[in-house]
């Protein structure tokens, strides 16, 4: 792997977001420190606005399977709080990077790398935005684009 340089700024993808929001152990703690981190080393965190709309579906319905799994009766429980708070959140400590039609052209130009369009959305918008990495715990996503994207440990590492 290429040595990894200190960031200014980072993009930080759903799936570390939804850790974070959820509390998902150990990665929760993990991606607290990293943003603490951040903010002391004053490297801004971005997000993808697609990925407000992913968290604003996949926090409710999350938290749903986890209330039943804990034998909950969630009959009239409306999980649409938890999905605004959860896009609250994000946009109170990170800033939106940019996402409109050259972004949604560049992931479709990305293809051939990789077929996920999610993260040649994530890869676009990073670009774009001038991050130095995109921060994930999705293996598949760091393969295909080493040395851009890195883990949450990886990077606390580096700070």
């Amino acid at each position: 792997m290429a040595t990894l340089l200190h960031p200014n700024s980072v993009l930080i993808d759903t799936c570390v977001w939804v850790a974070y929001l959820m509390g998902v152990q150990p990665q929760c703690a993990e991606t607290t420190q990293l943003f603490e981190a951040c903010a002391q080393n004053d490297v801004t965190l971005l997000y993808a606005p697609t990925t407000l709309k992913d968290v604003f579906c996949i926090v409710p319905r999350q938290a749903r399977r986890d209330a039943l799994a804990a034998g909950a009766d969630v009959t009239g429980v409306s999980f649409s709080p938890l999905a605004w708070a959860a896009v609250q959140k994000i946009t109170e400590i990170a800033v939106a990077a940019p996402q409109a039609l050259p972004e949604c052209e560049l992931a479709w130009m990305l293809r051939s790398k990789h077929a996920d369009l999610g993260n040649n959305l994530i890869v676009a918008a990073a670009e774009t935005s001038g991050a130095d990495y995109v921060v994930t715990y999705d293996q598949a996503f760091i393969s295909h684009y080493t040395p851009a994207c890195v883990t949450p440990g990886q990077l606390l590492a580096l700070l």
